[in-house]
């Protein structure tokens, strides 16, 4: 696999990272010493049409930390690592409009880096259980422009302030979810959250229940129908990989672009977009391939697979998280991998999703693509150079930090760097055009 490198100029990188607080590190069951610094993982806010509106960021650590002078908890120093992430320049320009979630003790409600951040664009999910003095700091934050996320049940009790709901749905079937949206109507102005939404069916409930966003990785999940046909569309772009794989010669490449009118279009509106930064228009298929190359086009194709049906939800997900995904997997192996071969970070980081995307297991889903030997071994078989990096970046996705630092030690990375990787991750797939 040849270096496959960014498809656009790449936004600014973050250069904030979180504090960390390091006791003497343990050690697994090897004798390697763990990481003990805090690791940032993100789940998903998505609108009901498929949207990623935002993100709910945590940081937690593996170890128990240290409680040092000023703090009362060591979850306050979590929470002050997490803010000191989020309020990075770079991260809060490349989100723009986009919403960051973050739960946080009832202590950080008074921490003056809070008012770093964007109100109108930061949600803060409320601890149960809030003293008399944190209710106020509470509605404080609500008046600057926060906006408040009381986790049902509890919204009960705190209706009087205005805020969002969040609804756990591993809690409700059908009929009790129901009774408890219309309650949570009846209460709040706010914004109603679904969390844990985990399967298309309780996507399609939360979609006929009207909630205005929903958390969960229920896209990611391969669905349970049968195996289908390709459509030919996507057949058409997987022919066309294999001729980039196999460096077939551009007069080839081209022809097979003229079979697909739309293919033609989509390449040169992406190679005459603002995102290339050509000073003159290129206006025929040879120009725009000559222009990319072959890395740079396999890379582009790649991500075509994923936005090849338009307008449908679920695949406009499965792109984003994929891109961020594959961004992730490249950026933390970028130091450990030769350069001719660091393109293979991206591509097997992004096809790891593949078989979500066609419903179809994914030895299946590859079979139709001529990958070098690498990528398979670490799509299939969990080994090889790839794999550390590609494992790493789906842990942070989740909530297991024990996961995230055994995966860390194998990939000799440390937290820091980690979770620059995962917000620089963050920043460029918000400034790559979809």
């Amino acid at each position: 696999m040849h270096d496959i490198g960014p498809l656009s100029p790449r936004p600014p990188t973050a250069t904030a990272k979180a504090p960390t607080h390091s006791p003497a590190p343990p050690r697994d069951g090897s004798g390697d010493a763990l990481p003990t610094g805090p690791f940032l993982t993100r789940q998903p806010l998505m609108a009901t049409d498929g949207r990623i509106v935002g993100y709910e960021l945590q940081i937690r650590r593996h170890a128990p930390l240290p409680v040092l002078p000023g703090a009362s908890s060591a979850t306050q120093i979590q929470d002050e690592a997490l803010l000191t992430t989020v309020i990075d320049l770079d991260y809060q320009q490349a989100l723009g409009d986009k919403l960051t979630l973050l739960s946080l003790d009832a202590a950080t409600l008074s921490n003056p880096l809070l008012h770093m951040l964007k109100p109108e664009r930061t949600l803060l999910t409320m601890p149960s259980g809030l003293s008399a003095e944190a209710m106020e700091q509470a509605e404080a934050l609500a008046n600057l422009g926060f906006g408040l996320v009381w986790d049902a049940p509890a919204e009960a009790r705190y209706g009087p302030i205005h805020g969002h709901v969040r609804i756990d749905t591993r809690q409700h079937n059908a009929m009790s979810l129901g009774h408890c949206v219309i309650t949570a109507r009846q209460r709040f102005a706010g914004m109603l959250i679904a969390a844990h939404v985990d399967t298309a069916e309780t996507f399609e409930a939360c979609k006929r229940l009207s909630f205005d966003l929903v958390q969960g990785y229920f896209f990611a999940q391969t669905p349970a129908t049968p195996a289908r046909e390709l459509q030919a569309g996507r057949m058409v772009i997987m022919d066309l990989l294999n001729l980039v794989m196999g460096h077939a010669d551009f007069p080839a490449i081209e022809a097979k672009f003229k079979l697909d009118a739309a293919l033609s279009y989509k390449l040169l509106r992406f190679i005459n977009s603002p995102a290339v930064g050509l000073r003159y228009p290129i206006k025929s298929i040879g120009q725009a391939l000559v222009m990319l190359g072959h890395d740079q086009l396999y890379r582009w194709l790649t991500l075509l697979l994923f936005t090849h049906e338009q307008g449908d939800p679920r695949s406009r997900a499965l792109l984003r998280n994929a891109v961020v995904r594959a961004r992730l997997t490249e950026t933390l192996g970028e130091q450990h991998i030769s350069r001719g071969e660091r393109g293979g970070l991206f591509i097997t980081g992004i096809l790891s999703m593949l078989d979500a995307l066609l419903g179809l297991p994914l030895e299946q889903a590859l079979a139709r693509l001529k990958l070098p030997e690498a990528v398979i071994d670490a799509l299939l078989e969990g080994t090889g150079p790839y794999a550390p990096y590609l494992q790493l970046a789906q842990a942070c996705e989740q909530f297991d930090q024990d996961r995230i630092a055994q995966l860390s030690v194998q990939a000799r990375l440390t937290p820091d760097a980690v979770n620059l990787a995962h917000v620089n991750a963050l920043i460029w797939s918000e400034g790559l055009e979809e």
